[in-house]
């Protein structure tokens, strides 16, 4: 490691090489500052917004805390594990490379985007975790000789020698659930909402030219004439109110899915006080990253380019 700060040796090493570690250090001191910004902005909102109860949230960006529930029907099973659960994720790695150059590389991963529920002493709400930040409370790691695991966390080998590492995180039916997100209730369509399912139900029969024909050409001339036309535009008037009758006999149904804007949507078995902890911890790195990468990049600039050589005394 002692090369890496060698004044002598930094003088003297070949450009593509000293570029590199330059460039490495200075990509390393912009994560850092790209991790502060993205653990800070997490920090303030968890900070800044109230807590609600789900009965009575209004609707908008809002801080839930419950647990989490499955919803009735098919179960929710994680790919690799097999073990019933109310999200997901996993990813395959290889060992590739050989000597120095040996790495993990990511085969395929996926995330579930399966519904579920959060619930608290008022209510339950339905959660879409598409693209939200998780922060489960089952994270498994094991390895194996396979491209797909031969069983599951516990079976596998050990990782000296492994072509292969499994990693799969979970939340658990029951877990708490601290949720950060956008709260909307679907409530009665409005006169612009009908108008707009009646455009599309024309557009998806537009696309079949032969069923449009079919069910609207009355004088069978092979053509949808201006009357034809208008009957058909009842009709997907009469389907799309019908279908909002029977949706308006349902009972309201609460959602809490990605704010429309930039703001964080965080899922989080931990609890409130713990998660502002770890992110904390992961702003101080972000900060230490910064400094560390930051003054090793300044100090090759500085050694390479200085025009008085590191030691040398003033002259008198």
């Amino acid at each position: 490691m002692s090369e890496f700060f060698d004044p002598q040796l930094i003088r003297a090493a070949d450009p593509a090489q000293f570029w590199l570690f330059a460039s490495v250090a200075w990509a390393a001191a912009l994560a850092g500052i790209a991790g502060l910004v993205y653990f800070f902005r997490r920090l303030r909102f968890i900070e800044d917004t109230p807590q609600s109860l789900i009965r009575s949230a209004a609707q908008g960006y809002v801080e839930l805390q419950g647990s989490c529930k499955l919803m009735p029907g098919t179960p929710i099973i994680a790919p690799l594990t097999r073990q019933p659960c109310a999200w997901w994720a996993y990813r395959i790695e290889q060992h590739v490379g050989s000597g120095r150059n040996r790495r993990w590389q990511t085969l395929r991963s996926e995330v579930s985007g399966e519904l579920f529920l959060i619930e608290d002493e008022t209510g339950a709400c339905v959660v879409d975790p598409d693209q939200a930040d998780v922060y489960p409370s089952q994270n498994d790691t094991w390895y194996g000789n396979s491209s797909f695991p031969e069983g599951g966390p516990g079976m596998g080998i050990m990782s000296i020698g492994a072509q292969y590492r499994y990693v799969e995180r979970r939340m658990q039916d029951g877990d708490p659930l601290y949720a950060l997100g956008f709260f909307h209730t679907q409530g009665p369509v409005t006169a612009g909402d009908i108008d707009e399912e009646v455009r599309q139900q024309l557009v998806e029969w537009k696309r079949d030219q032969a069923w449009l024909k079919q069910h609207f050409d009355t004088n069978h001339d092979g053509q949808v004439d201006p009357q034809e036309w208008e009957a058909a535009q009842r009709e997907a008037r009469r389907l799309v109110l019908e279908r909002e009758r029977e949706a308006m006999a349902r009972p309201p149904v609460s959602m809490l899915s990605r704010p429309r804007d930039d703001r964080p949507f965080i899922l989080s078995t931990l609890p409130q006080r713990k998660l502002e902890t770890r992110l904390k911890l992961y702003l101080a790195a972000s900060l230490l990253l910064f400094f560390c990468a930051g003054s090793y990049g300044s100090y090759l600039l500085n050694v390479r380019f200085s025009s008085v050589p590191p030691g040398a005394a003033a002259a008198p």
